[in-house]
């Protein structure tokens, strides 16, 4: 595997991150405490106290502890404890997963998490990209009959699936993701699917859908810590073939070796209920800053989109952008105003040929993950720089 490049978006994130007066840049809910995190998920502060202060600092178990284990099975249909593997984050469990894989070629959405193609791309891989699409109010969308023509061309190994996609917020539908499962199954390609945003990619369900099935050729790596507002929990987990997984776990005995076992007891109490009010409260924050975002961007004179179909990250344009430069102008105009947001470059989105002013590049990708009640005071800091 050849070194990996520099990590742009992170870098770009670490810059800002802690000092911003509005971080709108990250992909993740807001940050929350431990105590609103296990209060929330139904342990009082004494049990709380009481288990922190007695759990021993030993190794968990390498594959994680089998009670978390079965409670991220149950929440992918025909999966049992021995298809689960607890990971150090959804990072760890994509570089895992990728260097057992060692695609020949991979297809994803475009533009993408760098880590998704990064890896791949490391070992040598060619990376087949699946276009997102604006029309001129910034909706984004896919031509389906597109993606299975280029599937069909380029005959991938291996196709990864980014539901709810970063950085669009768009959500795939039923009969795009069934007919990638068709193709997937008559040439016998892998199906990975990253489904960091599961728990906030539907309006009426805890959860959204899932890529996986039973058998040797779909994995599904995920995790709550994003949508919770939580990624300093630092856990993940795989979901696949458990021959696959116990490669995995091999490799992953020279790496993190096991999940720290606080973490482990937090996100089983975490998983333990779907109907929390911890979740619930990830779910209204999602639901009312969706709300207000579509509302902004219907009378903003200086930005264009839309809020996010599912997850809590959208692309934002700028009406005024120009050029690159004029896009660069707006963007130090938002990072004097105080709002931190993540440029598409950041990301390696946009090129000169691109035939929308997002697939150029100039815009931004906005996260949601703020308290409702100072998202709206980050979108007029917003309006007011974009506008002057």
């Amino acid at each position: 595997m050849e070194p990996l490049r520099t990590f742009f978006m992170e870098d770009y994130l670490e810059g800002s991150r802690f000092t911003a007066r509005f971080n709108l840049g990250e992909s993740g809910g807001r940050p929350v405490t431990v105590g609103e995190l296990l209060l929330g998920s139904g342990v009082s502060a004494e049990r709380a106290a009481e288990v922190f202060l007695s759990t021993p600092l030993n190794d968990s178990p390498n594959w994680g502890r089998a009670d978390l284990r079965d409670a991220v099975a149950a929440m992918h249909p025909g999966a049992t404890r021995d298809n689960v593997l607890i990971t150090t984050g959804t990072s760890e469990a994509l570089l895992l997963l990728f260097r057992q894989l060692r695609p020949r070629k991979v297809a994803l959405a475009w533009p993408a998490f760098q880590l998704l193609y990064e890896l791949p791309q490391r070992q040598g891989a060619e990376v087949v990209r699946l276009p997102v699409t604006w029309d001129a109010n910034g909706v984004p969308s896919v031509d389906a009959d597109l993606w299975l023509e280029r599937l069909e061309r380029e005959q991938p190994d291996t196709v990864i699936i980014n539901n709810p996609h970063n950085p669009s917020g768009l959500v795939l539908t039923a009969e795009l993701l069934s007919a990638v499962e068709r193709w997937a199954e008559r040439t016998g390609a892998t199906v990975v699917g990253d489904e960091h945003y599961r728990f906030l990619s539907s309006e009426t369900s805890v959860l959204g859908a899932s890529v996986y099935r039973p058998g040797s050729r779909h994995f599904v790596t995920g995790s709550f810590i994003k949508c919770l507002g939580c990624p300093g929990l630092r856990i993940g987990w795989t979901v696949g073939d458990t021959a696959m997984l116990s490669r995995m776990q091999n490799e992953k005995n020279y790496t993190t070796h096991t999940v720290n076992p606080v973490t482990e007891w937090v996100a089983r109490e975490v998983l333990r209920d779907l109907d929390s009010p911890a979740l619930r409260r990830a779910r209204e924050d999602w639901l009312r800053n969706r709300a207000t975002l579509s509302a902004f961007l219907e009378r903003s004179r200086g930005v264009y989109g839309v809020a996010p179909q599912g997850g809590l990250v959208t692309c934002i344009g700028l009406r005024e952008a120009r050029d690159d430069a004029s896009a660069e102008t707006l963007l130090k105009a938002l990072s004097d105003a105080g709002v931190f947001v993540l440029p598409l470059s950041a990301m390696e989105a946009g090129s000169p040929d691109g035939a929308h002013p997002l697939e150029r590049g100039h815009g931004f990708r906005l996260g949601l993950g703020i308290a409702p009640e100072r998202f709206s005071e980050a979108l007029d800091a917003i309006e007011r720089a974009t506008t002057r």
